[in-house]
């Protein structure tokens, strides 16, 4: 939604599209100043920044799996020394089976072309 903001002219960008981006640029910076406040007694402020940024940009899709490669290729220090207690509790808790995926892509219009006429776009 946000890239709809600089690829346009805000005049050819319907009012729902523009009240989402508004929405969504807000979420972003919650989300970056959360990570920020997670990781600032870790790192220095301006790494703990930079390191938000990229997590909270749009850099991959929400269901991209960073893992403690990727994490630490970031400057996060991961530590991977699960100790044996921590997985046998988590087998107390089962997890149900995804029957779908993640991720669904629709090959449809969100909006009718009657929709859109009414809209005036």
């Amino acid at each position: 939604i946000l890239s709809v903001l600089k690829k346009k002219d805000v005049n050819e960008i319907d009012d729902q599209t523009l009240i989402l981006a508004d929405i969504a640029e807000k979420a972003i910076k919650q989300v970056k100043e959360f990570v920020v406040e997670l990781l600032k007694d870790k790192m220095e402020i301006e790494k703990a920044e930079k390191i938000a940024e990229i997590l909270c940009e749009g850099y991959w899709t929400h269901d991209y799996p960073l893992d403690h490669e990727k994490l630490r290729e970031l400057g996060i220090n991961v530590n991977t020394n699960v100790p044996p207690e921590i997985y046998a509790l988590m087998d107390l808790y089962k997890q149900a089976e995804q029957k779908r995926p993640s991720v669904q892509y629709i090959p449809i219009p969100y909006k009718s072309e009657s929709e859109t006429r009414r809209i005036g776009r």
